[in-house]
């Protein structure tokens, strides 16, 4: 109860002696200490209701990492690291537990929200060995377990502003503001494990990654102005394509492949949308000359599932559509789609070609009728909900489903099985800390990837029979209704899914 950490040398456990200088920093006394797996780094937690992280890579120069970790309203005490380290529990007094991303110790971040559901303190709390539940233990004389799936993907150590599925559906990748590429194994989302090395080459932020349709070849853009590919074949030993794309004279923004993969578009700061030739990914080329229309930055591109056309998408207010049939004589289509009244920040296209999708800082996503885009015409009314910028759009493969990430640190689902009548499906989805920058749903639409100001991709089930058959075995085939409003809301009609 001194508010000091003490660390001993027990090499020989009958001598047991002094490490280094007592660890302080606490404001009041010290409750808990826990080692990471790696033995790395100390985790203490306190009555100052904050919990510390302290470098013991060398035990006897001990010295505190990163900021304390605060959030907590009462003492916590209890701590406790997953087994691969990544992440780190907390439990405490004020009847919660929280989750931190500990994957960079020096900075650590929240991660998703508070779990709650006891009705006094919490004293302890464990993972179990393959990290996939966590425990807790309260003072209401209960014990809790929580789902904890491979949905939380951590490694990145700054933002995560884009994720794109592999055409199988097995890989994801992630790009970040930490200039790296990450991928990972999602063959199955619930247990989802990084994939190799981070790819690195980028010397700045990397805003946008995009799989060719055979899987081969993973394109990334860059704020260092550059394109570049990666030989993700065997994406446990990705490695680079070539040399670097360059002709953009600012940040590039995003890039997406054409559906026969042998042309790439990248949408750059400059204004500009260029498009390169790779069908030999190894041996990228420019294609024709820049298309140039926008009057200010470009943030998005997607091609038609067709390839015919493409979108753009611009801080001018504007989406453009141009004729790239012929790639290399790409041209415009009709005249530019106005209606939102901020930047637009993404688009995107229906499976079948017939809907355009546009996400805007005006916190509204618009459709457009795109079956002729020469006279692309808008859909219904716009769609809001969200309280601040719209960074991302994606549709589902069967199209019925639209997904939009925003600022607000929520996405939201809309039922665009009738574009003209557009409506929200169920509840926003959260659980990311800070604004949410991406999107994508997997090749077989039953799971969605959000990528976020949290440093965190979270993997959501989109399977409804799936999902309900977990529930169902998590409840020991008893949800009731308590448990229906808890988990499922007190707006959708309870009715037993478990029969």
């Amino acid at each position: 109860f001194d508010e000091s950490v003490r660390l001993w040398d027990v090499s020989d456990p009958a001598r047991a002696a002094p490490l280094g200088r007592p660890l302080t920093g606490h404001a009041r006394n010290a409750a808990s200490v826990v080692f990471s797996p790696d033995g790395d780094t100390l985790a203490s937690a306190g009555e100052d209701r904050s919990v510390r992280l302290w470098n013991v890579s060398d035990p006897a120069r001990a010295a505190p990492l990163g900021r304390p970790l605060t959030g907590h309203t009462n003492t916590v005490f209890s701590v406790a690291f997953s087994p691969d380290g990544h992440t780190l529990a907390s439990a405490s007094l004020d009847e919660s537990v929280r989750l931190w991303d500990v994957s960079d110790p020096a900075q650590s971040a929240p991660l998703g929200r508070p779990l709650t559901g006891h009705t006094n303190i919490i004293t302890s709390v464990a993972f179990s060995p393959d990290g996939h539940t966590l425990a807790s233990a309260g003072d209401d004389r209960s014990i809790r377990l929580w789902n904890l799936p491979g949905s939380y993907l951590t490694g990145h150590t700054y933002d995560v502003v884009s994720v794109a599925f592999s055409p199988d559906g097995d890989t994801l990748a992630s790009a970040s503001s930490d200039r790296s590429i990450r991928l990972w194994d999602v063959s199955d989302p619930a247990r989802a494990v990084p994939l190799g090395r981070p790819l690195n080459g980028h010397t700045d932020v990397v805003f946008s990654v995009a799989f060719s349709p055979d899987g081969d070849t993973l394109a990334s853009a860059g704020w260092d102005s550059s394109v570049r590919l990666w030989d993700v074949s065997d994406p446990a030993r990705a490695a680079p394509l070539g040399r670097p794309l360059t002709g953009h004279t600012s940040n590039i923004n995003s890039v997406a492949f054409s559906p026969d993969g042998h042309t790439l578009a990248s949408a750059g700061a400059d204004g500009s949308v260029r498009l390169w030739d790779v069908s030999d990914p190894a041996r990228a080329a420019p294609l024709g000359r820049p298309l140039t229309g926008h009057t200010n930055i470009v943030f998005s591109v997607a091609f038609s599932p067709d390839g015919h056309t493409l979108a753009s998408a611009s801080v001018d207010g504007s989406v453009r559509l141009w004729n790239v049939s012929d790639p290399a004589r790409a041209v415009p289509l009709g005249r530019p789609l106005t209606g939102h009244t901020d930047a637009v920040l993404s688009v995107a296209f229906s499976p079948d070609g017939h809907t355009l999708a546009s996400a805007g800082a005006d916190g509204s996503v618009r459709l457009w009728d795109v079956s002729d885009p020469a006279r692309a015409a808008p859909l219904g009314r716009p769609l809001t909900g969200h309280t601040s910028n719209i960074n991302s759009v994606a549709f589902s493969p069967d199209g019925h489903t639209l997904a939009s990430a925003s600022w607000d640190s929520s996405v939201r689902l809309w039922d665009v099985s009738d574009p003209a009548r557009a409506a929200p499906l169920g509840r926003p989805l959260t659980g990311h800390t800070g604004a949410v920058f991406s999107v994508a749903f997997s090749p077989d639409g039953h799971t969605l990837a959000s990528a976020g100001a949290d440093r965190a991709v979270l993997l959501w089930e989109t399977n409804v029979a799936k999902a309900i058959q977990r529930i169902c075995a998590t409840t020991k085939n008893n949800l009731g209704i308590k448990e229906w409003q808890r988990y499922i809301g007190d707006d959708v009609p309870y009715t037993p899914p478990c029969k």
